[in-house]
């Protein structure tokens, strides 16, 4: 059973475990076989596979991580820690430079623009409530409160 809000604050900050790089492996394992059952299928789950691979994760820098951090703990006096959604978006990518786009609509002149699974970072106060950041004083950033289009594992990365 999940555990609900409030917490108390001495135990927010250490909410999760640590787990092995193997005891991952075999949860992700267990992922993309549940995935590839889906093969076929306009189902969520078909949604995971690119090209073939099955997605399992997204790559987000360690610098837009700490700004996300940062960014909040001038709009809040606690942040408690990161939550993790689970979004579904259109996407391009730059084979190229390995970069993708991401939209709420479909991107003109992608090769294909479906709706796939991403994930976005947003941080939280210790009340459980997400953190409203307000990014419209920062040049070429839009309003927002959270982190996404990491690098998506695959096509990018061995994730």
């Amino acid at each position: 059973m999940a555990l609900q809000w409030p917490f108390l604050s001495e135990r927010i900050s250490k909410l999760g475990d640590l787990f092995s790089l193997k005891d991952v492996k075999d949860f992700t394992g267990k992922f993309k076989a549940e995935v590839n059952l889906a093969k076929g299928e306009d189902s969520l789950s078909s949604k995971f596979l690119v090209n073939g691979e099955v997605r399992t994760g997204e790559f987000f820098g360690i610098d837009k991580i700490y700004q996300l951090i940062t960014l909040a703990k001038e709009k809040s006096n606690t942040i408690a820690g990161i939550r993790v959604y689970y979004g579904l978006a259109h996407e391009s990518f730059d084979n190229k430079s390995g970069e993708s786009a991401i939209s709420t609509s479909a991107i003109d002149g992608a090769d294909d623009s479906s709706l796939r699974p991403r994930l976005f970072l947003v941080a939280v106060d210790e009340t459980g409530a997400d953190i409203e950041i307000n990014l419209s004083s920062l040049k070429d950033v839009p309003d927002g409160n959270g982190l996404g289009n990491g690098s998506p594992q695959p096509p990018f990365g061995n994730g």
